[in-house]
Formats: structure tokens, C-alpha cells, sequence
């Protein structure tokens, strides 16, 4: 990641946090704490007013007057934005349907509701994606997460499951808030699963605080949880290999389904198509669609959930 993008997300989250240390910027942007030091010098040369707390309990807050907005939305982009995002969800088989719908709700987290014309082209293009973030903007989803880190208090949460695609509550004990790559993630210890998990905070839909007290495990290290993470923040890709029959490999080598797809020619006419991905959590039922004309190949543990989907099916049909 390049010097900007470090200075901007640690400007972020200097600007949504009310107080953060040296050791926990570098365990999130994965640099020695000099660097941070560094950093913080250069932002201060920027007259952003970037402030000091020394001794045990030490770290850096930034003024409550500083506030840096988000890039806005025309009306005319939005509209098109939209409009495209209708367009192409009408085409089942576009492979990157996951990708954009988590970019359309980034877009009505941070643009629709504060202007009642966008508002207005939201309603009339039916842009619902579930409702998420409809009853609270960023700066009010920050501040239910640091109000209950401060008080070491557990949240109830409504948040959208990625894999089932509804809307689920769960109770979490949140440990940090931290961003990455251009999105906001609470690290959490999840009550439901009984373990710490990374959520996206633009999939959460209602926050309430509860009087369960937690403290956060002194074992935890924000560090070590980021490097055992299987690329949600390092930026790194799940190589997905798909062996396709003769019969469908014409029309599967006809279509782009990833930017970086590689595809290889078989003796039999047969295809083996590899897509380098960020999740695989949508893909399972895209690659059941195809029936006994695709195999996969790798990873492992999506040709393990695919050999469990089909001998459900087989259950039902007996």
C-alpha cells in the first residue's frame, strides 16, 4: 500500500475514533510504530491538528472541529450508478453480482439521505439491498461502537449474512474498529459463532447497546488476528480452479467472468478455468448451476461445501 494510502486511512481513523494508540495504527496499517511517529509528523505539516497524549495510557486524537467529508455524488452519477446496477442484476449469470452490490451500499451509506433529491431517486428505483445502514449514517454507527468500547459494554446487532442474504441479530463484545482498504470493519468476539470475527460495518443495519459486560481477552493482538485472516485485509486472493466438460467450455471461454480469469485448454475439449477471488461465499451456488458439467478443483474447502450441497440433493430426491 502506497505512503497516501496509509496517510488517509490513518486520517480516518484518527477522524472517527476518539483516541487511539501508536501500537494499534501499526498492527492496522501493518507498519512499525516509527513509521506511525512519521506519519503523524507529516499530517501535522499539513496543518491537520493531530494531537499528542504522552505517558502510559498515550496516543493521538484529533480536534473534534477537524472533519474531513466524503467525495459527493451528482445526481446525474447516481441516477446512472442505479440504473446500470438494475441493468446488469437482471443477468443471473454476471459473476461479479456480490462486487457491486456491496459497492451500491457504500454508495447509500455515505450519498442517499442527505439530500432529498437523491433520496427521491432512491425511492423510485426501488433501492432497497435489504435496508442496510437505512436507520443510521457512518458517524452514528462510530459512535454506538465507541460509546460500547469505552464502557466495555456487548451490542445487539442487525446485520445482512453475506452467504444467506437476510437479515440476522446477533450480540458481539467489539474489540476494535479499524480501516482498511477503503472500508470500516469491527473486530469482534461474536457471541453466536464463539469467536472473533471481522464484520463490515456497511452490512450492519441497527445497533442497540446492552448491559452485558465485557473486557476485551489482554491475549488478543489485533496483529496476529489480521495475519491469520485469509486476505480480508492483506489484499490477498482465493485462487478458485473449476474444471468445465466439452459441452459448456465453448460458452464458458466466450464470457469474462473475472479480470484476471485464466483459462486452460483440456485434451478431451474440456476447460479449466481460475479466478483469483476476494471471497467465495457467492460463487458456490453460481458453480451448482451448472450441474455435472462443472468440478470443482480447488480450493479444497469449496469442493468439500459442494460435495455437502449435492449429497443434500441427493437426500431429497431418494
Amino acid at each position: 500500500m502506497s505512503k497516501i494510502s496509509h496517510l488517509m486511512q490513518l486520517l480516518l481513523t484518527l477522524q472517527h475514533k476518539k483516541f487511539t494508540t501508536a501500537s494499534e495504527l501499526a498492527e492496522t496499517l501493518n507498519v512499525d510504530k516509527k513509521t506511525i511517529y512519521r506519519y503523524i509528523s507529516n499530517l501535522n505539516l499539513a496543518n491537520i491538528p493531530i494531537h499528542t497524549k504522552k505517558g502510559r495510557y498515550g496516543g493521538f486524537y484529533i480536534d473534534e472541529e477537524f472533519y474531513m467529508k466524503t467525495p459527493k455524488l451528482t445526481l446525474e452519477e447516481l441516477h446512472a450508478i442505479l440504473v446500470a446496477e438494475e441493468i446488469i442484476n437482471c443477468n443471473d449469470e454476471f459473476p461479479l453480482r456480490k462486487d457491486l452490490k456491496n459497492a451500491v451500499i457504500k454508495i447509500k451509506t455515505t450519498c442517499i439521505g442527505e439530500h432529498e433529491d437523491l433520496d427521491n431517486i432512491y425511492k423510485s428505483h426501488k433501492f432497497d439491498l435489504n435496508k442496510v445502514g437505512c436507520k443510521l449514517n457512518l458517524d452514528e454507527k462510530i459512535e454506538y461502537i465507541n460509546t460500547s468500547m469505552d464502557k466495555g459494554r456487548s451490542l445487539n446487532i442487525k446485520y445482512v449474512c453475506e452467504n444467506k442474504n437476510e437479515i440476522e441479530e446477533n450480540t458481539i463484545d467489539p474489540y476494535n474498529l479499524i480501516y482498511k482498504d477503503g472500508e470500516w470493519f469491527i473486530i469482534c468476539y461474536c457471541h453466536e459463532s464463539n469467536k472473533v470475527e471481522a464484520l463490515r460495518l456497511s452490512k450492519i443495519y441497527e445497533f442497540k447497546i446492552v448491559n452485558f459486560i465485557f473486557i476485551k481477552p489482554r491475549d488478543f493482538s489485533l496483529n496476529k488476528y489480521l495475519k491469520e485472516q485469509w486476505g480480508v485485509f492483506s489484499g490477498e486472493k482465493i485462487l478458485v480452479k473449476i474444471r468445465f466438460n466439452s459441452s459448456i467450455s465453448k460458452f464458458i471461454k466466450g464470457i469474462k467472468w473475472s479480470p484476471n480469469q485464466i483459462i486452460e485448454d483440456e485434451r478431451d475439449g474440456g476447460i479449466i478455468l481460475s479466478l483469483f477471488l476476494d471471497d467465495i461465499g457467492d460463487i458456490k451456488s453460481w458453480i451448482l448451476g451448472f450441474g455435472g458439467e462443472a468440478e470443482v478443483l480447488e480450493p479444497g474447502s469449496l469442493r468439500k461445501e459442494i460435495g455437502q450441497e449435492i449429497d443434500k440433493l441427493i437426500n431429497f430426491y431418494k
